[in-house]
């Protein structure tokens, strides 16, 4: 399998790891292992419907192209959501700080002139 595959898989169930599940799903583990890993799955009925989704495509190329398309979609998803974040947030606004800076040094040379004279 690709690592892609593994990409989708990766966050299907914290306590099993992506290489025993494709091997679970390739058939590639002892009655123990397996029965082991169907336990896990049983405890949350979201994994275990994705496994058995997983399980009902026959070919294992098949298998590859939509694991590949899912994280196509999802690349895809993801950057335009952080494109949105990042058009939200505020950028630096250098000439505002610029501005600022002036107008104090403007108003403390304003004060020690204006003080200057006031003493004499």
């Amino acid at each position: 399998m690709t690592d892609n595959l593994k990409n989708i898989l990766s966050h299907l169930n914290k306590n099993i790891d992506q290489d025993t599940l494709l091997k679970y799903l390739n058939d590639e583990l002892s009655k123990e292992e397996q029965h082991e890993v169907e336990q896990q799955l049983l405890e949350d009925p979201f994994n275990n419907d994705a496994v058995e989704g997983l399980q009902g495509v026959d070919n294992p190329l098949r298998l590859t192209l939509i694991a590949e398309a899912l994280n196509r979609d999802l690349k895809k998803r993801t950057q335009k959501k952080r494109a949105a974040v990042a058009k939200r947030q505020l950028r630096p606004q250098w000439w505002l700080y610029f501005s600022i800076i002036i107008l104090l040094i403007l108003i403390v040379l304003v004060y020690l002139v204006v003080h200057k004279h006031a003493v004499n």
